[in-house]
């Protein structure tokens, strides 16, 4: 099982949240965003720290097209970024590009330029001597323009990757804790089912397409996505017993995912250009998620 954290760099604040989280030893895998301001200091400041921790987590390359500056080449990404090479696109404008049949090769194209450039500054900091694994921020790697992008990109590169991210999330838990069913915000559930429905196609493609020299994706459920903001242990403990089931019977990894890191109002500059997902991070959910990692045996998980 994972307890991982998404969202590491994304600002001074929310990863100095997730270094407490770290440092008493009840994170086990993070995702790093490398296209924030604060990257190379927090990147910098986790691997000074980092043997001093009772864990090592596993680093993920949490792959951001929503918010920060570009690192490919402005003039290479120009659908994604404005004038001043920050991304200006959403959820939405990728999900409309992949079903757009005059823009789909070239965004893929402008997608493979970025996602080339944040694993190569990945590798510079944490080194090319491990397997990568990749997620995306927002869950965007779900959809079939990224991860074709993605693994285009893997296989050119020949990056050896043992990990990408299925948000595949098992839904009849929930169903199961009719308690909890007025708990959870709605937009979680369309979540929860569209990403579901994009697991199914992701998981065929990687069977078909993957090369020879790359190691099998390690097979997950990922839980948090229907609960995202409100991972507290109320819910956690409810729920556990019959996820952890479910990931058994299915033989795949349970990745339990938090957002323990909050950003600070003044720390919302111009490179946090998607202002849509503004309120989220500075929400008193990412607190709430904070309070619960930091209270969690892990032991008892893992």
């Amino acid at each position: 099982m994972d307890i991982h954290a998404d969202d590491y760099c994304i600002s001074s604040h929310s990863s100095e949240d997730i270094l407490k989280c770290l440092r008493k030893g009840n994170l086990n895998s993070i995702s790093i965003i490398t296209n924030m301001s604060c990257y190379k200091v927090y990147a910098e400041k986790f691997l000074k720290e980092a043997p001093l921790w009772p864990k090592q987590p596993k680093l993920s390359i949490h792959l951001n097209f929503m918010e920060g500056h570009c690192l490919a080449e402005p003039g290479k990404v120009p659908h994604l970024v404005d004038e001043h090479g920050y991304f200006h696109i959403s959820w939405g404008t990728l999900f409309l590009w992949n079903y757009s049949p005059k823009k789909f090769m070239i965004i893929k194209k402008e997608l493979k330029e970025e996602i080339k450039a944040q694993t190569e500054r990945f590798i510079e900091y944490f080194g090319d001597d491990k397997l990568l694994r990749f997620d995306g921020h927002q869950h965007t790697q779900m959809l079939p323009i990224c991860y074709w992008a993605l693994l285009e990109v893997i296989v050119e590169q020949h990056y050896p990757t043992e990990y990408i991210r299925i948000t595949k999330e098992p839904i009849i838990p929930y169903l199961q804790s009719f308690s909890l069913w007025k708990t959870y915000k709605p937009v979680n559930w369309i979540k929860n089912i569209l990403l579901n429905f994009y697991a199914l196609g992701m998981e065929r493609i990687m069977r078909q397409n993957k090369p020879s020299w790359q190691k099998d994706n390690i097979p997950i459920f990922l839980w948090g996505v229907l609960m995202s903001g409100c991972m507290n242990e109320e819910r956690i403990n409810k729920l556990f017993p019959a996820m952890l089931a479910k990931a058994e019977k299915k033989e795949r990894v349970l990745e339990v995912l938090f957002h323990p890191g909050t950003v600070l109002q003044d720390e919302l500059q111009e490179e946090f250009s998607n202002t849509g997902a503004n309120e989220f991070h500075i929400s008193e959910g990412r607190q709430i998620e904070y309070r619960t990692v930091m209270s969690l045996h892990i032991e008892d998980f893992v």
